[in-house]
């Protein structure tokens, strides 16, 4: 069924003082119609991730600024190096930007963070500027082919590297880039509430419970699963940016499964922001023209049962779309056989789309019936800023009560 109303948001730089900002970074985006024209948002926050993650989710993590710890293995004086964690490696060449700045030694006992750009090669044009010689030497020399495919050729572009500094105590952001530190381990960690992945902060969701939500600090997110996010004096909706911003004390056992990082929470309670953090707003700028957009994270996920019948359906995308092409080329609809009695179809759905934070959402105008399948599809009309044709897309999940 088509969805019959397309609303699309615009960003609004707000300057405000830090201790404000948390609690009002929900009003980011105001939604302004279809026609309203602006330039698109080229920019994207830098993510603190180990070496399993960006393996693991390659597309999510691709042209994204990271910082990544690990042991630099490789020869002096060659290239590529890798970053080694957890048993995984990830190839490591120095960004033609970086100032002159050499790798360290590799082989060193000393972990290393480097901080600089996750590429999957394949993904990039020949053409496109951040395609550079010695990526194509590359491919040439380890797949014996001019150009990789998609997925087969992942390379971090180090801008710069340091010699890890000691974690000293529990921390959203040690949890996210050192994890295994902390497996199996009860602690306590603040962070910024920020519903079930609605700024699409992490590339997958643990996917244990209908109120699982991410916390976040600076440029670090985990997820948090086990107990509402409910205490003595808030009930937050992980559904509603209303009600992100509001910082929280968790308490419980970190986990690491397929790459995520989450806290099995044994306690949430309310907590004070902490002292404003320049990590938050490191940014790259990205060319004007890249790969088809594609979605990189749905909620419901893929598969998904169980699914609330009032839950929004919330999809991210990998690059700016053109907003003029979406009307029409977004449908929903029940899969399967219908129950004797039921409806054809769901109820009427509005789809809107933040253009800020490159999220479409489609929302029923009543709830959908219970254990019902539904099924989700994006159309190849569909195109990004620079013309480029999204890939075609279909999500089904299953409702519940």
């Amino acid at each position: 069924m088509a969805a019959d109303r397309l609303l699309v948001s615009t960003s609004v730089r707000l300057r405000m003082v830090a201790g404000a900002l948390a609690v009002c970074a929900w009003c980011a985006a105001a939604w302004l119609p279809l026609d309203a024209q602006r330039a698109p948002d080229r920019t994207t926050t830098r993510k603190t991730t180990t070496v399993p993650a960006l393996l693991a989710y390659p597309l999510f993590f691709h042209n994204q600024a990271v910082r990544v710890r690990g042991d630099l293995n490789g020869v002096e004086g060659q290239t590529p190096w890798y970053l080694v964690s957890d048993n995984r490696q990830v190839m490591v060449m120095p960004a033609r930007n970086a100032n002159g700045a050499a790798l360290p030694a590799p082989g060193s006992a000393q972990l290393t963070d480097i901080i600089g750009t996750f590429l999957d090669v394949g993904r990039l044009e020949q053409g496109d500027p951040r395609a550079t010689q010695d990526l194509g030497e590359l491919s040439q020399r380890l797949l014996k082919k001019t150009w990789p495919g998609p997925g087969e050729l992942l390379v971090l572009v180090a801008d710069r590297t340091a010699a890890a500094e000691p974690l000293p105590a529990p921390s959203v952001r040690a949890l996210a880039l050192d994890p295994d530190h902390y497996v199996g381990q009860d602690v306590t960690v603040v962070g910024r509430f920020r519903g079930r992945n609605l700024y699409g902060d992490l590339p997958d969701a643990p996917g244990i419970s209908r109120w699982d939500f991410v916390l976040t600090s600076a440029d670090s997110a985990v997820w948090v699963t086990g107990r509402r996010p409910k205490g003595d004096n808030f009930d937050l909706n992980v559904e509603q940016r209303v009600d992100t911003g509001r910082w929280l004390e968790v308490k419980g056992v970190v986990r690491l499964d397929r790459g995520l990082v989450r806290v099995d929470a044994t306690a949430i309670r309310s907590a004070q922001a902490p002292p404003p953090s320049n990590d938050a707003e490191v940014t790259v700028r990205l060319p004007e023209k890249g790969p088809p957009p594609e979605v990189i994270f749905s909620a419901p996920t893929q598969d998904e049962t169980d699914v609330a019948p009032t839950a929004p359906i919330r999809l991210q995308l990998s690059r700016d779309l053109d907003t003029k092409t979406i009307k029409g080329q977004v449908t929903v609809d029940y899969s399967g056989p219908a129950p004797q009695g039921a409806a054809p179809h769901p109820p009427a759905s509005t789809t809107t789309y933040d253009e800020g934070r490159r999220v479409m959402e489609i929302r029923f105008a009543t709830p959908v019936e219970p254990f019902r399948t539904i099924q989700v599809e994006l159309r190849e009309g569909i195109t990004g800023t620079d013309g480029q044709p999204m890939k075609p897309f279909k999500l089904t999940f299953t409702t519940g009560r």
